[in-house]
């Protein structure tokens, strides 16, 4: 093999590994398609974020009724290697008509597992081998949240 094909092994490899492996998520049947973000709010509870569909006829209401280990919220022209990503991997209409996503093995995740003061025990790292990333790219952004468990959902 030549040089320059390993070296494009080597990347698609990191490539992999840095963003995990994406499915589209689906917590209840019936949900519109792309979604923008209509309110996003953080207590000491928890998080609470609606999605709304593009023409406001219908919308979901995802509540962490108890504290998220992270979240971030980034514009989407800030994430456009992971939309290169997703497109070679996935394709347009993978993430193009889809809002909801849950990403396995991403670097994200390995993060919250490595930083987190559970780290080197044995007891945590069994709890932190069920952390799942929820993404949830909007009409405009991406919102990453790292969680130990699955949200309420309610449609709207």
């Amino acid at each position: 093999m030549d040089k320059n094909k390993v070296q494009r092994l080597i990347i698609d490899l990191e490539e992999n590994t840095m963003y995990g492996k994406w499915s589209q998520w689906k917590p209840v049947s019936d949900l519109p398609g792309k979604m923008y973000t209509e309110k996003l709010i953080e207590t000491c509870d928890g998080l609470e974020i609606t999605l709304m569909a593009r023409d406001d006829s219908r919308g979901i209401k995802i509540i962490f009724p108890y504290s998220v280990i992270s979240y971030q919220s980034t514009e989407e022209e800030n994430r456009c290697k992971t939309l290169g990503f997703l497109d070679k991997e996935y394709g347009t209409d993978f993430y193009a008509k889809w809002t909801l996503f849950e990403v396995q093995d991403s670097a994200l995740l390995k993060w919250a597992r490595e930083e987190s003061i559970y780290g080197g025990c044995d007891d945590a790292i069994e709890m932190y081998r069920h952390v799942k990333q929820f993404t949830l790219l909007t009409s405009d952004e991406f919102i990453d949240i790292i969680t130990s468990y699955d949200p309420e959902i309610q449609l709207l």
